[in-house]
């Protein structure tokens, strides 16, 4: 393949080698409808395929969003309802969704098996330029929005799933100010506008404006496709063209991104954001400070400007983000730096302030800025942001994520602007411009240009509202209630037609032809073994070390420590919690805590501190708590990580006053910030704690944590002295090397001295023997209501049914995928509006059924209730139940990075979970008939009547449903 060389009507424009993400990229176009193609060739079976379009929103309505739920709602080749989800729970994907970003939609796929590589491909193709959406109006119904309502007498209402994600999504208030701080640094462009969907204007919407905007921008002509991996990519051209872009030809797509043009000075703003009616407000305010800086293409201006907000802002020693919280202003300080526009935007936030302090918060940012733009910023501060940001590049750990999903996200940040789109794969020239940068006034430099002299600026003054939900609400309903006012009854009727045919539907299954269009593997196609973890295990000196030897560490070694911490008093266990947030934080007797962390990033990829319970596979009351540190580094640095990690944990000083009720307060903060988007995780820990002391134990870091540290600060003197003699007691026993394991992940030429290295270091801990300590939890049944400004609900309920005589099957996971993806996504997310469900069945016996954005209350409670009996009555033919096997799989088998092997061989082993017992579940898995899962119809009864409940949600569906629960309050009093 020679450059200027046409495949399949596709050119050849350019090809180079980019040792930086170890792929030769491809740049083609397509020479009929102008369709760009990138494809990065790469020693990888975990292939990516996307397409993504350039989709700038005119208005609210959220159309871009709708429009990428809807399109994956049944096409040309695929009549289905929702292939999306047939594929998600049919085959062997090690991704698979879709994105609304400002100014774009990605549609990315991958999986390692080729085939289903290809169906995957082919079913989104479709999927985006034949979307049955564009003659079905009840795709939008669904998706978006639409009236609804049962009878002539019961009032109006809006509902769709978009409509109650986004009423979700902008329930948060870091989310909510995310978008006011685009709409007032870009008034006059896209930028402007919620691409995810405004609540009050998704209503808004019409059938016509959403298929204009799918004709307006899903076209190859404004298209941007993606391949990655080790693949045939003359086959994947010809394909392409053959079946799809050879039947389009080129045209215009308007869909340029205007440039805002620069304000001539600061704009100062003032919006709200909903409250409970019974939160304090005093200290709730937000103060955002942000700039508009430069253009997404640069990609060196953007990386240098990431550093500089690492050292300024996201470090201990941060010296902007010190001085902020020395002035008392508010009680914490963060940042944005989003890249994923066309110009990007900086923002220094103020966290739990007051409106009044908004000016002094500008006045601070901009003196110190100015003295470190004219004494110039320490040298040792941005050389250790520098060294950890090349550390995580040259890692290239993104966790579950592909490595070719980042890859193309990376690529889009310049490619969308018509800039270069392998610009962001190289950093090796970019670090070298960096490190002379260190020396040269590069990065104060960067803040005259960008905060000081730069006159497009806001100051968005972002202040709670104890009313503003109440109205919100009252507002909808008197809007839909006029609306149902200036209808005749023939209109009621059509509204009362129209839902209850959108509930048949929904309700009524895909016929068996229709479903025989989703391409499917064969259980043949699965790998019969699972994955083997590598480990070595031994002991040393009372300590057992767990070695994993691993291919691709890139000469990084990690380690997890798990201390036995069964001798910390329950009555200790807040602290204990606390501690894992303070270390590494606070000064230690050599250095200052702001010294540590240049240290730590200067020598180390990060150093962390956790708390967790363990319990046994076949002994779920068992209760095996574990201190757990995680530290990171090059091989060559294991010189300096163990002295720091030594003098973090037997050397840490709690007695400044001053840095430890910052600590505090960030913590509350942070807390408070995660809530309404974890909200589902904490109703799951609330229900699981009724269960097992395990469970319990978990739970005391959640909910009973945010309490602890709210009454600390409420009584911080007495609570400070405590700390101290509590610290001094517990920490030896958090910290003593009797019981300790060391789980060890790195190249197996660095093993030994990876092991060395740990060995030489446990001197330095202490060694004392303690008795484990009596642990007494009152496990009982509860259900429990928590009451937020939160315009949705998150619903869980469980059990343990190890408790109730059941037995641990591999079955159960496919239960969860026929779950997820029929049962609750028909009742709970298409039916009943809100974002997702879920379910979990865990060796320990734990079970949850949850609900993610949910409008309803009473009604998901219901559809738990009935899962039993649908399971009961569950029959399916040899191919449906094969597609939820290669679903359940998918999940399974999700590619591991060199640090998630070790750290999941290190946690089987801890959990007593053998290959064997991997081997087995497995087995279960393949070979599960339908009558395995109705045998587990059983099991869900007894759940389901402990009738353990947890709701966090509004206050009025709460108050509505409050016989329903033992008790009810406001999750932030």
């Amino acid at each position: 393949m020679n450059i200027n060389d046409t495949i399949s009507g596709f050119r050849l424009d350019r090809r180079e080698i980019i040792p930086e993400a170890s792929v030769v990229a491809h740049i083609f176009t397509h020479e009929k409808t102008g369709a760009r193609l990138l494809y990065l060739k790469a020693d990888d079976d975990n292939k990516v395929f996307s397409i993504t379009f350039r989709t700038p929103p005119k208005d609210d309505t959220g159309v871009a969003h709708i429009v990428e739920h809807s399109t994956l709602c049944g096409s040309r080749k695929y009549p289905l309802k929702e292939p999306f989800v047939e594929l998600v729970k049919g085959s062997l994907n090690t991704f698979l969704n879709a994105m609304t970003y400002p100014d774009k939609t990605m549609y990315p796929v991958a999986s390692r098996n080729d085939k289903d590589f290809q169906n995957l491909m082919d079913v989104y193709l479709d999927a985006v330029f034949y979307p049955a959406m564009r003659e079905n109006p009840q795709v939008l119904m669904q998706e978006g929005w639409h009236y609804e309502i049962d009878s002539p007498a019961a009032p109006l209402r809006y509902s769709g799933v978009v409509y109650n994600e986004m009423k979700g999504a902008l329930s948060a208030p870091d989310d909510l100010l995310e978008s006011r701080t685009l709409q007032a640094l870009y008034p006059d462009t896209t930028y402007h506008y919620e691409s995810g969907g405004e609540p009050t204007a998704i209503p808004q919407l019409t059938q016509q404006m959403f298929v204009d905007f799918h004709a307006k921008y899903y076209h190859p002509s404004n298209s941007y496709m993606f391949l990655y991996g080790d693949l045939d990519i003359e086959e994947k051209l010809a394909y392409l063209d053959r079946e799809y872009l050879s039947r389009f030809d080129r045209i215009p797509v308007p869909s340029h991104i205007d440039v805002q043009q620069p304000f001539d000075g600061l704009q100062r703003i003032t919006r709200h954001y909903p409250v409970g009616a019974g939160e304090d407000t005093r200290e709730k305010t937000f103060v955002a400070y942000a700039f508009q800086t430069g253009e997404a293409k640069d990609a060196f201006t953007m990386t240098a400007l990431e550093i500089l907000e690492h050292a300024l802002l996201r470090t201990p020693a941060a010296p902007l983000r010190q001085a902020l919280l020395d002035a008392h202003l508010g009680k914490d300080v963060d940042s944005t730096f989003e890249t994923d526009l066309m110009q990007p935007y900086f923002s220094i936030i103020l966290n739990s302030s007051e409106p009044d302090r908004a000016e002094t918060f500008r006045h601070v940012v901009r003196d110190v800025l100015h003295e470190l733009a004219d004494d110039g910023i320490d040298r040792t501060l941005l050389e250790a942001s520098l060294n950890l940001f090349e550390f995580k590049l040259r890692e290239a750990d993104f966790g579950t994520a592909p490595k070719g999903l980042i890859y193309n996200i990376r690529c889009m940040k310049s490619w969308l602007y018509d800039g270069d789109p392998t610009t962001y794969l190289y950093y090796e020239g970019t670090l070298k411009k960096l490190r002379e940068g260190l020396d040269t006034g590069l990065f104060e430099s960067l803040i005259r240009t960008y905060f000081l002299d730069n006159p497009h600026s806001v100051l968005l003054t972002f202040a709670p509202s104890k009313t503003m939900a109440a109205e919100k609400e009252k507002a909808v309903a008197k809007e839909l209630a006029a609306r149902k006012a200036a209808m005749s009854e023939r209109d009621i009727d059509r509204v009362i037609d129209a839902t209850r045919a959108l509930k048949e539907r929904q309700g009524t299954p895909d016929t068996p032809e229709a479903l025989a269009k989703i391409p499917v593997l064969t259980r043949a196609d699965i790998r019969k073994q699972p994955e083997v973890l590598p480990l070595g295990v031994k002991e040393q000196g009372g300590v057992t070390f767990l070695e994993s030897a691993v291919p691709g560490a890139h000469g990084i070694c990690y380690y997890q420590f798990y201390f036995d911490a069964s001798a910390v008093p329950q009555a200790d266990l807040p602290y204990a919690y606390l501690l894992c947030a303070l270390l590494g934080s606070v000064d230690t007797a050599k250095h200052t805590y702001m010294e540590l962390a240049n240290l730590t990033n200067l020598h180390t990829g990060g150093i962390a501190f956790d708390l967790g319970a363990y319990a046994e596979k076949d002994d779920p009351q068992a209760l095996h708590p574990r201190f757990k540190v995680r530290a990171k580094c090059l091989t060559r640095k294991l010189g300096e990580l163990f002295p720091l990690l030594a003098e973090i944990l037997t050397e840490s000083r709690f007695d400044d006053a001053k840095r430890l009720r910052e600590l505090l307060e960030e913590e509350q903060v942070g807390i408070e910030m995660s809530m309404q988007r974890s909200a589902h995780q904490i109703v799951a820990s609330r229900v699981a704690a009724c269960f097992t002391n395990a469970a319990a134990y978990t739970e005391e870091g959640g909910l009973p944590y945010y309490h602890f540290v709210k009454a600390f600060l409420a009584d911080f003197d007495a609570s400070l002295a405590k700390l101290q003699t509590v610290a001094a007691r517990i920490l030896p026993r958090l910290t003593s090397t009797k019981g300790l394991v060391v789980s060890i992940t790195s190249e197996a030429d660095d093993m030994t001295k990876a092991e060395a290295a740990a060995t030489a270091f446990l001197p330095s801990l202490p060694s004392d023997v303690f008795d484990a300590a009596p642990y007494h939890y009152d496990l009982a049944v509860r259900t429990e209501g928590l009451m937020s400004s939160s315009e949705v609900q998150y619903v869980a309920k469980g059990a343990n049914y190890r408790l109730l005589g059941y037995e641990y099957t591999g079955a159960m996971h496919v239960l969860e995928t026929l779950l997820r993806y029929g049962y609750f996504w028909t009742k709970i997310r298409v039916q009943g509006g809100a974002y997702g469900a879920f379910t979990t069945f865990r060796r320990d016996g734990t079970l949850s059924f949850g609900s993610y954005r949910d409008p309803n209350l009473k009604e998901t409670i219901d559809v738990f209730d009935r899962t039993a009996a649908v399971i009961a009555d569950y029959d399916a033919d040899d191919r449906e139940l094969t597609k939820a096997v290669l679903g359940t799989m998918s999940t399974i088998d999700m590619p591991l990075t060199p640090r998630a092997k070790g750290a999941a061989a290190a946690e089987g082993w801890l959990r007593g979970t053998t290959y064997e017992d991997r081997q087995k579940s497995r087995n279960e898995i393949l070979t599960v008939t339908a009558a395995d899962i109705r045998k587990l119809a059983p099991l869900v009864s007894a759940c389901m009547q402990k009738n353990a409940l947890c709701v966090f949600g509004g206050e009025k569906k709460l108050e509505e449903n409050k016989g329903l629960f033992d008790m009810v309050s406001h999750v932030m009093e």
